[in-house]
């Protein structure tokens, strides 16, 4: 999860395509292929969906938070984005990142997915769980993941143009190979990055 974060906060800090690119470069030269997989899902636009509802983890910052709701609307009103607002109110910058020894493809796989089957009173001990013990970074990103708004100004195509270049290949056949409905893990990200035949 890691570096997945760093990749994020190095897109989310720039504006140029080229720089955009040379970071997806150096994450997806270093990655595990199933977290290769999964930066590609989530960077592409793609979400989890049904996760866990907005309302809900709105209740859940009012009582963790300890702030008066019409507080912690206002504040969400203000930075416009709810994973922010969470990560604004509750995560410390300082804190030891509790998700750093877990990969991408094991947070999402192993804890991120399983979510959506748990019954509220599960789902808010878990995120109330993440939300007290991660670092503000970790925390954001989590958010990120869990609400589906994990946009960061690169588009499909230039996600593409980073793994054409990790695999020495065309941009139009990694494009043409992320079509369609493909599901992320180790298998997709071999085929997605195979020399071409």
């Amino acid at each position: 999860m890691r570096e997945f974060i760093k990749l994020y906060h190095t897109l989310d800090q720039t504006n140029s395509t080229r720089a955009k690119v040379a970071a997806m470069v150096n994450y997806f030269t270093a990655a595990d292929p199933a977290d290769t997989a999964w930066a590609t899902f989530f960077l592409s636009g793609r979400r989890l969906k049904r996760l866990v509802s907005a309302a809900n983890l709105r209740r859940w910052l009012v009582e963790a938070s300890e702030l008066p709701e019409w507080l912690v609307e206002d504040t969400y009103a203000s930075v416009g984005d709810l994973a922010e607002t969470i990560a604004l109110l509750l995560a410390e910058r300082n804190r030891p990142d509790a998700l750093s020894d877990l990969s991408l493809a094991e947070f999402v796989t192993e804890s991120l997915k399983p979510l959506a089957a748990l019954d509220d009173a599960a789902q808010r001990d878990l995120v109330l769980a993440w939300w007290r013990e991660l670092p503000y970074n970790a925390c954001y990103i989590v958010n990120k993941l869990m609400t589906g708004a994990l946009r960061v100004g690169v588009s499909q195509a230039l996600v593409a143009s980073a793994l054409a270049e990790v695999a020495g290949l065309p941009r139009p056949v990694i494009l043409h190979r992320m079509m369609g409905h493909w599901s992320p893990g180790r298998e997709f990200a071999e085929q997605l990055l195979a020399e071409d035949d």
